[in-house]
């Protein structure tokens, strides 16, 4: 086996923009490149074609990208995301399968029935967070990756990574957990160390920070529940950390990325979607 193929590529695929990294293998592995490519022909709604086509042939151009062990974080315009109550009468995967693509099509539709699933089960009697990805797009990723002489190993929605570095932060079984991704906002709620709701909002580039608060009252209203966790926790590496006012009801946290690879400061944060979260 080469050392070429030791190497790991980390893609963000967005519908706006590629960001690329490639890594060293072994002990000690260090960013040997890194790119972020813009994608010209951007879906207004963000779609994945145009995203994907740009990456193809990124791949196919440029050697630095190819024959390595290649990981992929999609854009959360790319996932649709349900939190998929617990059953007792789940015993298989085959069972699960067609329980989660009953939720989601209840939800989306048939049009959404298709798609790949994966699921985090986070204990008993907890709801199961479930992401739908087009099978299209997971078979047309894996065919640019082979085309480049590399190796598909992963595929995980922006959430996930993001999270899993926030819950080290999250000190508290009740609290909101937001992350922001051009445009759009993920509004999560966690009860006793658990999922209870998750939905995602469109917000503008400039004042999403002024409309989080009135966007935290009317999710709490919608659950008709007693007092609302006051803690806020904020996934936004690329935005501009500054003091929000909480109006008295919310106290918020902004989660600093966790750069990896040599990766830091303000002018490595459009990389933390690939190196960090």
């Amino acid at each position: 086996m080469s050392r070429l193929w030791r190497d790991q590529v980390h893609i963000a695929l967005a519908p706006d923009r590629l960001v690329l990294v490639r890594v060293s293998g072994g002990l000690a592995p260090k960013a040997l490149a890194k790119t972020i490519v813009p994608v010209v022909a951007a879906h207004p709604e963000g779609g994945w074609k145009p995203a994907l086509e740009t990456l193809g042939k990124l791949l196919l151009a440029d050697r630095q990208w190819q024959e390595a062990q290649t990981s992929v974080v999609l854009s959360n315009y790319f996932v649709r995301y349900q939190l998929i109550a617990w059953s007792d009468e789940i015993d298989t995967d085959e069972e699960r399968e067609a329980y989660v693509r009953a939720s989601f099509s209840q939800v989306y539709g048939e049009g959404i029935a298709d798609w790949a699933y994966s699921v985090s089960e986070t204990g008993r009697d907890a709801s199961w967070l479930a992401a739908a990805m087009d099978r299209t797009l997971l078979a047309k990723l894996e065919e640019s990756i082979a085309n480049s002489r590399s190796k598909l190993v992963s595929v995980m929605p922006h959430l996930m990574p993001a999270f899993n570095a926030a819950r080290r932060e999250i000190k508290r079984d009740n609290a909101w957990f937001v992350q922001v991704e051009n445009k759009k906002l993920l509004l999560g709620l966690i009860l006793g160390g658990h999922w209870q709701s998750l939905g995602s909002r469109q917000v503008s580039d400039d004042a999403w920070q002024q409309e989080l608060p009135l966007l935290l009252d009317r999710e709490w209203r919608l659950k008709g529940m007693g007092n609302s966790p006051r803690a806020v926790y904020i996934s936004a590496p690329e935005a501009k950390q500054a003091a929000l006012d909480g109006e008295g009801k919310w106290i918020f946290h902004w989660l600093r990325p966790k750069l990896k690879y040599g990766f830091a400061g303000r002018a490595d944060v459009a990389y933390a979607m690939v190196v960090g979260a």
